[in-house]
This record gives C-alpha cells, structure tokens and sequence, in this order.
C-alpha cells in the first residue's frame, strides 16, 4: 500500500470508497465534473509553461522521458538523483521500483516507504556530507502560494537563481494544502536520505518569475500556547489516512468488518464539490441514523465545527434533542429543528429583521469566466479572469409591488479583452447612476440588490484597473456608492435558518418557487458555455452558448427578486 502526496488531506470518506469498493455494491463514480476537467488541464497547462520558462532560463534540468513506462520512469529518477551532473529533475517518480532501485545503487537494505511522489520538481540544494547531492521537492502551482502569516517567513528566489540561499525573506507561509503535499514529498525524501538537512521545499506559483522557499521544519500554525509544529501536524494526518486505508483494506475483504467511517459533507478545494463519490455520499448522509440524516448536512455545519463544538454529535436527529452546551450548539440546534419542520426561522430571534425596502428597487448580477471555481471553492484561477455580461432588473414598487413587472436587461461583451470587460462596466456603472439621479430627481428612495460581496470586488477592481480612464470612479467613489446604495441579501440570508444545505442563491430560489429556464443552470456550465462562446469554431454554437448566458444572468437576476420577497412574506 502506498498512498500519494494528498492523502493526508484528502477526505476519509473519499479514501473509504477507493481501498473499500467492494463495501458499496455498485459503487460508480460521478460522472466528470467538466469544469473541475477543465481546471486540471489547465493547471497541467500552467506546468508545462513553466517548465519551458525554466529551461529557457536555467542549465542543467533533467528532465525523465514520460513516454516510458512508470518501472522505467521510476528507474530512470532514481539514476538522475544520484547524478551530480542534474541540478533540476522533471518528470520523477518515486515509488516502490525507485526505492528499490536506489537500495541496488548505494548497496542498502530495501526498506519500503508507504508514500508515492511525483513532486513536479527536484532542485539540488547542495551536497549531502557524503558526497551525494542533496535535493529538495518543489511543486509548481496556478495560484499564490503565499498566506499572510507573521508567525512564519518564506523567501523568495527569482526564478533566474531559484535556490533559497540568496532569497529574500518576507513574512508569510505557504498554502497548507501545498505544504501537506511538499510534506509528503520531505518525509520520503528523508527515508530514502536523499533529502536536505534544512528541509527547503517550494513552490513556482502563479507568478513563474518566482520561487518561494520555506523551511519546512521550522513551519508552524496557530499562535501563542496553540502554535504546533506543522511537521507534526501532517504527520498525524498522514497516520490517520493510514489507519482509514488499512481499515478499509479489511472491510474490502470482508464487508462485515466495518471501517467504521461515516460521510460527512465537508467544503473546500478538497471537499466534496470536487469529488468523484459525492453522489453516493450524499444518499449516505441523507440515510444516516435511520433517514435522519447526518449533522453536516446542516448549512455552516462543518466537519470542523462539529469536532470543535459538539463531536460527540453525529445525526441531525441527536442535534436536536440534545441540550445544548454552547453557541454554536444553539445555532445548530435551530438549523436541526428546521431541517425537520421545513419552516424557516431566525437564528437569533432577539434582533429585528428587516430588509430595506424602497421605491426603486434595482437587482443586478455579474458573469465573470472564473465563477465556476469560486462556486466549487478552488478560487484559483486557469486564465484571465474577465467580466463579460452584467444584468439588472429595475422594479418601480410606486407603480406596481409586484417584481415580476421589473424591466430585466442584460450588457454584455465578448470579445474576451480589457477594452470589452471595460465597456460592460462602463455602460453598467453609468446606468446605475443615471437611475439613483432620475429616482432622487423625483423624491423616490432607491437601492440596488445583489447576492453575495461578488458584485462590490468587482466595482472595486473596476476602479483600479481602469484607474484614471474617463468615467471610472475612484475607490472613494465606489466606497460611498456601496454605504449609499448597495444592499447585500447574503448577510439577511445568513440570519435565518432555511430547509436547504447551503444559502447559495441556487438553493433558496427553489423555497420561493423559481425556477431558472435554461437547463444546468450555474457557474460550472456558464464557464464551458463562456468558452464556446469564445471559441469562433461554429457561429450556431458561439450563438446558442450566448443565449444561454444571456438566459441565465437575466433567470440570476430574477432569482435575486424571488428571494428577497420571499423573505419579506416569512414570519417571525
């Protein structure tokens, strides 16, 4: 058994079903989620740029042909990391064949590790006191992989030099994720003694002029008497995902020995919007405690706050009839109560709850190429991330209360170009300010709805990107235009328990009886249809994915209606 450089962040549910198949009798995986595809490839894209960046500007990469077989391959690396003439490695794989391959070379015992690692980059950092080099993993990724964090320094090289002892050092610490998976890579790396002494790892991120270096041991999270090692933190992942695998290895032979491993619905990159079993998950927390469901199907109820708040916790069921010891529990208990009763209810009942309301009520939403990956929480970006449509709706309540009557439009551009995103922005700002002057000309109260920060960040950029352009508004500008005008729905939205697993304006729409027209309406379709709008190869296609946009955005900005009379008709 040897488990890959995510094991110790990959979700126990997910390790579950791959070394335990036989326990879920017709197991499938989801069908590929394109947009996740999509990510992946683009991320293989991003790496082979890089690479070619690197060659371009560094003597003496290595790089192991992957047209052999992964044995050959595997042989092949364990030739380049004994050689003193390869100063970076591409392309390696360390398995069981290298291990045992390097064992042959410096006439050791094989003794196997339990890791496979395939760091995207092997750079020597200098010489072991044997003589051999000594070598640090360094993984190449699409986003910036630096967090802020004063309690950790990194140091950044330029990609011309790449080696740690000339960089500079700032204060932050590299993305946990990808320190889980240069982790991985250390520990084998120290097995094998082919590692360095200073445990250097990296990463080339978004900005491929640069590496960032940090000393792995010397990595801590938390602060003050809660500050650990983050060594010590992997290590104990890793262990856990061991145990979780060779449990699991058991249940596969015999399905009567149980693993003992629930679903639990759990967010992020690593979450189950991106996983291959989240279809058959989900009908196993639904099922849970005997079709009561499991504690996380709750929104905000994250793995994370159960084992912080209430672990003893699991079902949905025992939320609700336990007293509850904290706020947390409180808040959760509500969100139980209403899982059952279907009936929406305040989360903290004490404090009035009102939506503003005006005369001149205004919906708008944005469609920008990279929404899908903040919808499935990647928030990485695969390209330039480009604001091309922009719907509103203007409802007169003077006129009729009714939001159905509101006049919906769409602007839009795709030419996929500053001057395009600019020209959208432009004409959307300018209509804005045209109806607040013609509402306040007339003694009318106006105010402009939208879901979510999205739409302020974009106003924000608008301004610095385009800062000193005709008609673009100065950050003082935009500030005084969000206190003077924009009313955010999410924060009213998250005040208020719903029947729905989540607040996405996609789940409580259907609480409020709309539906979108288009079908697979979301940001993971509007991406690929975004793209065949693009692609120029068939003008019907290009036509049809534009339609479609348009469809939806204006179908967002009903939705954005929908709910907030919605909640106007709930009662409290």
């Amino acid at each position: 058994m040897r488990l890959d450089s995510r094991a110790a962040i990959y979700c126990h549910e997910f390790l579950h079903k791959k070394f335990a198949p036989n326990a879920f009798p017709g197991l499938k995986p989801d069908p590929i989620d394109p947009v996740v595809q999509e990510f992946k490839d683009q991320g293989f894209a991003h790496e082979k740029r890089t690479i070619i960046d690197l060659d371009a500007a560094i003597a003496g990469i290595f790089h192991i042909n992957q047209e052999l077989n992964s044995a050959q391959i595997q042989i092949e690396t364990a030739k380049a990391l004994l050689n003193p003439e390869a100063f970076i490695i591409t392309g390696a794989y360390i398995g069981q064949v290298t291990e045992q391959e390097l064992a042959k070379l410096l006439g050791r015992d094989f003794l196997p590790t339990q890791r496979a690692s395939r760091p995207d980059l092997i750079i020597k950092v200098g010489q072991r006191s044997d003589g051999r080099p000594a070598w640090a993993p360094v993984d190449i990724k699409s986003h910036n992989p630096i967090d802020e964090n004063k309690s950790n320094t990194v140091y950044v090289a330029p990609i011309t030099s790449i080696l740690p002892f000339d960089a500079l050092p700032e204060d932050g610490r590299l993305d946990l994720l990808d320190l889980h998976q240069l982790a991985h890579y250390t520990r084998q790396f120290q097995a094998l003694d082919i590692g360095n002494e200073e445990l250097w790892v990296g990463i080339v991120g978004r900005d491929t002029t640069k590496c960032v270096w940090a000393r792995i041991g010397d990595v801590v999270t938390g602060g003050g008497k809660s500050q650990e090692s983050f060594l010590s933190q992997h290590d104990q992942k890793f262990r856990k995902a061991l145990e979780i695998v060779r449990l699991s290895e058991i249940e596969n032979e015999d399905t009567s020995k149980k693993a003992g491993i629930i679903s639990k619905n759990s967010t992020g990159k690593m979450g189950c919007t991106v996983c291959i079993y989240k279809a058959t998950c989900l009908e196993e927390m639904k099922s849970f405690d005997s079709g009561n469901g499991h504690v996380t199907l709750l929104a905000r109820v994250t793995p994370v706050v159960v084992e912080k708040s209430f672990p003893t916790i699991q079902s949905i069921r025992e939320m609700r009839e336990t007293k509850p010891l904290n706020d947390a529990m409180i808040t959760a208990q509500i969100r139980a109560r209403v899982w059952e009763t279907k009936k929406p209810e305040l989360l903290d009942p004490s404090t009035q709850f009102l939506i503003p309301e005006v005369d001149i009520e205004i919906d708008i939403d944005l469609e920008n190429s990279m929404e899908a990956l903040r919808e499935l929480e990647i928030d990485e970006p695969i390209g330039v991330d480009r604001l091309y449509l922009y719907g509103y709706g203007i409802h007169d309540r003077t006129v009729s209360e009714d939001w159905r009557t509101a006049v919906i439009d769409t602007i839009s551009d795709y030419s996929n170009t500053d001057e395009g995103e600019f020209r959208v922005m432009s004409q959307m700002w300018n209509k804005l300010q045209e109806e607040i002057s013609k509402a306040e000309s007339v003694g009318k109260t106006i105010k402009i709805y939208h879901y979510a920060n999205h739409e302020f960040m974009w106003w924000t950029k608008f301004a610095n990107r385009y800062i000193g352009r005709q008609g673009v508004p100065t950050i003082t500008e935009v500030d005084a235009f969000k206190q003077n005008y924009l009313v955010d729905l999410l924060p009213y939205v998250r005040r208020i328990s719903f029947p729905a697993m989540d607040s996405s304006i996609k789940s409580l729409a259907p609480l409020a009886g709309f539906e979108w027209e288009v079908s697979k309406a979301g940001g993971a379709n509007s991406l690929l249809k975004y793209k065949q709008a693009l692609s120029g190869k068939d003008q019907a296609e290009s036509e049809e994915a534009i339609a479609w946009l348009d469809s939806y955005n204006r179908d967002d900005v009903r939705a954005t209606f929908a709910v907030r009379n919605y909640i106007r008709t709930l009662q409290f």
